[in-house]
C-alpha cells in the first residue's frame, strides 16, 4: 500500500507486477563485506528473461524511507535493483571514508553481480546527490555491460565540491554530521537530511563554524566520529594526492551510454557546476546525453519531482519496452515560470553588456565618470551572509555596508538570459588574501524585494597580476520581466555557505586572528562590466 499511494503521488504509472526483497552480502577484494538488498519483480507477464537490473549504491541507508524511492517503485515496474550499502554504513563491514572507495568497490559489486543467476546481462545505474556521485567512480573506467545511468544532482569531483572555489564548501561539515549520526537511534534522520538539502543554516554547528580556529572547533565536536574531516578541511590543493580517489572527470572522456542528468536552479549543490559541466563535455563528444533542469531544490531532484521522466528512460533505454524519444534539453525558465525543450544547453544566445558606474547603476557606457571607484570593508568577524537561492537578498542584505549595489534602470522589455553571465571586474584589495562573490538578482523597483538568481564565489590568487578579473556566474535561465531591474551586487564574502576569508597567509581553517579586507572597484577605464547571454529567440 506504501508503495502504491507513493507511486500515485510521485504521478508514475501503475505498477506491473510485485517483487521480493533478500537480503545479501557481496564480498570486496579486500576480504570485507558489505550488506545489499536483492529486489526480485515477480509475476512479470513474462517471465522467460530476467528482469533488467539497476545497480545503486547509497550511503544512507536501505530502509523504508530509502527504499521506496531507489528500489521499491523501480521493482513494481519490473526492474530488479541491487541496492547497495556503502562501506562501513548500515551493516556494510569496513570504514566509510567519503569518496575515496567507491570506484573500487563498484569494480568490485559488478565483478560479484555478473556471478548471480539472477544478472540479465547488462545493467544500468541510478541514484542522487552522493548516489549520483558513486555512479561517476563505477564510469571512471566504464564496464562494457553497463547500457545507461539516471544521475540527478551528482557529483562527478568530490575536491572541486569541497575547495574548488578556494574557499571550503562549510555544507561538507553539515555532511559530516549527518552522516556521524545517521544509525544513532532517534536521530531524525529525515529531518536532517531535509534540512542538509535545504538550508545553509544550522543551529547545531553555528558555534562550532564560528568559532576560530575552525578545524580545532570541528574536530572538538566530532570527538574523532568522523575521522576524514581533518584531511579533507586541510588539503585545500586540488592536486593533492589525497584528492585523486575523489576526481572522476575522466568519466566525462571515457563513458559513451545513454545519460540523463538533472538539476534544480535551487539546489544549494548546483552553485558546484558539475552537472552543467558533465553535460557540456558529453555534449561536445557527441554522447547521448539529457539534461533536466526544474525550478527545485536538492530533495526535488533528487526524485520528489523527476521520477517520471527517471523511468521513461530506463523504459527506453534499459527495459527498452518504449520507442525512445530524443534526448534533449528541458529547462524550467524562471520568471517566464514555463519549460522548454531544446537540442541543447545553452541556446543560441546574444551577448549584451551592461557597465557598472560609480553611482550604483548599472548600463551602457558613458562618459567618464565623476566616481571614479566604489569600496566596502569585508570583515570576518561579521561576514557578509550568504543568501540562498530565489530568496529575497534584499531583505538580507539591506542594511549592511560591506557589499556594493548596481541597479539599472526598470526594464521596457521583458529579458531573458539563458546561459552563465560573465562579470569583468577592475578590483584592487589592500590586502592579498581575499574572496569575491558576485550575485545576479532581480529586482522589483516598487517594492524593494530583489530575488538572487545566480552568484560565483572565489578566492582570489594572493600573487594575481593587477588584471582585471573574470569570473563565470552559474548557469541560469531567467526572463527578467518588464518593469523589473537588474542588480548586480559585489561582496567579500558568503557565510555559511564557504568557510571565511580571515584575510591572513595560510589555510584558513587553521588560523586563530583575522583582519579586514578593504576592495576596490575602478570604472574610469570601462573594465567593470557584467555580460549577459540574451535568448536570441525567445527575447522580446
Amino acid at each position: 500500500m506504501t508503495d502504491r499511494l507513493a507511486g500515485w503521488y510521485l504521478a508514475l504509472y501503475p505498477e506491473k507486477c510485485s517483487y521480493t526483497a533478500q537480503a545479501v552480502r557481496i564480498p570486496m577484494k579486500d576480504g570485507i563485506d558489505l550488506a545489499a538488498d536483492h529486489y526480485q519483480p515477480t509475476n512479470m507477464p513474462d517471465s522467460s528473461e530476467q528482469a533488467p537490473l539497476l545497480l545503486i549504491q547509497t550511503c544512507y541507508g536501505r530502509g523504508e524511507a530509502m527504499a521506496i524511492f531507489n528500489a521499491r517503485l523501480y521493482a513494481a515496474r519490473g526492474y530488479q535493483v541491487l541496492f547497495v550499502s556503502s562501506r562501513g554504513t548500515f551493516g556494510s563491514a569496513g570504514r566509510f571514508d567519503p569518496g575515496r572507495d567507491e570506484q573500487s568497490v563498484s569494480r568490485d559489486i559488478v565483478k560479484w553481480m555478473r556471478a548471480q543467476p539472477w544478472y540479465p546481462g547488462s545493467f544500468a545505474t541510478a541514484g542522487a546527490s552522493y548516489l549520483g556521485y558513486a555512479q561517476w567512480a563505477l564510469l571512471h573506467d566504464p564496464p562494457e555491460d553497463c547500457v545507461a545511468a539516471v544521475i540527478p544532482t551528482g557529483l562527478h569531483d568530490l575536491s572541486r565540491q569541497s575547495w574548488g572555489t578556494g574557499s571550503l564548501l562549510l555544507q561538507r561539515i553539515k555532511w559530516s554530521d549527518l552522516i556521524v549520526h545517521q544509525e544513532d537511534p532517534s536521530v531524525g534522520f529525515l529531518a536532517r537530511l531535509w534540512s542538509l538539502a535545504t538550508t545553509t543554516r544550522s543551529d547545531g554547528l553555528k558555534k562550532v563554524l564560528e568559532g576560530l580556529p575552525l578545524l580545532d572547533n570541528v574536530k572538538g565536536y566530532f570527538a574523532g566520529r568522523a575521522p576524514w574531516i581533518e584531511d579533507m578541511m586541510t588539503r585545500s590543493d586540488l592536486d593533492d594526492p589525497y584528492w585523486a580517489p575523489t576526481q572522476h572527470e575522466i568519466a566525462l572522456e571515457r563513458v559513451n551510454i545513454p545519460i540523463l542528468l538533472f538539476n534544480g536552479w535551487n539546489d544549494l549543490y548546483s552553485r558546484q557546476v558539475q552537472t552543467f559541466d558533465a553535460y557540456r563535455r558529453l555534449k561536445e563528444r557527441g554522447c547521448d546525453v539529457g539534461l533536466t533542469v526544474g525550478s527545485w531544490g536538492h530533495v526535488e531532484t533528487s526524485g520528489m519531482k523527476t521520477l517520471p521522466s527517471i523511468l521513461s528512460f530506463l523504459d527506453s533505454y534499459v527495459a527498452r519496452s518504449q520507442v525512445p524519444d530524443p534526448l534533449l534539453a528541458r529547462i524550467f525558465v524562471t520568471g517566464a515560470q514555463e519549460w522548454r525543450e531544446m537540442a541543447s544547453w545553452p541556446p543560441a544566445t546574444v551577448p549584451l553588456t551592461a557597465y557598472l558606474h560609480g553611482d550604483g547603476t548599472l548600463g551602457p557606457r558613458g562618459p567618464s565618470e565623476d566616481i571614479a571607484t566604489s569600496s566596502f570593508t569585508y570583515n570576518p568577524a561579521d561576514p557578509t551572509p550568504t543568501v540562498e537561492p530565489r530568496t529575497d537578498d534584499n531583505g538580507i542584505l539591506a542594511k549592511r555596508k560591506d557589499i556594493l549595489v548596481y541597479d539599472n534602470s526598470p526594464l521596457e522589455t521583458d529579458l531573458e538570459v539563458m546561459g552563465q553571465p560573465v562579470i569583468n571586474l577592475e578590483h584592487s584589495s589592500d590586502i592579498p588574501f581575499v574572496d569575491i562573490v558576485v550575485r545576479l538578482s532581480e529586482l522589483d523597483p516598487i517594492t524593494g524585494a530583489s530575488h538572487s538568481i545566480t552568484e560565483v564565489c572565489q578566492a582570489l590568487d594572493p600573487n594575481r597580476a593587477a588584471a582585471p578579473l573574470r569570473l563565470e556566474l552559474c548557469d541560469c535561465a531567467h526572463r527578467f520581466r518588464k518593469g523589473m531591474s537588474i542588480r548586480l551586487t559585489v561582496a567579500g564574502g558568503s557565510s555559511p555557505m564557504y568557510a571565511r576569508n580571515l584575510g591572513m597567509e595560510g589555510n584558513r581553517v587553521l588560523g586563530s586572528t583575522f583582519r579586514p579586507s578593504r576592495h576596490t572597484i575602478s570604472y574610469s577605464e570601462g573594465l567593470s562590466y557584467l555580460t549577459l547571454p540574451i535568448s536570441e529567440e525567445y527575447r522580446d
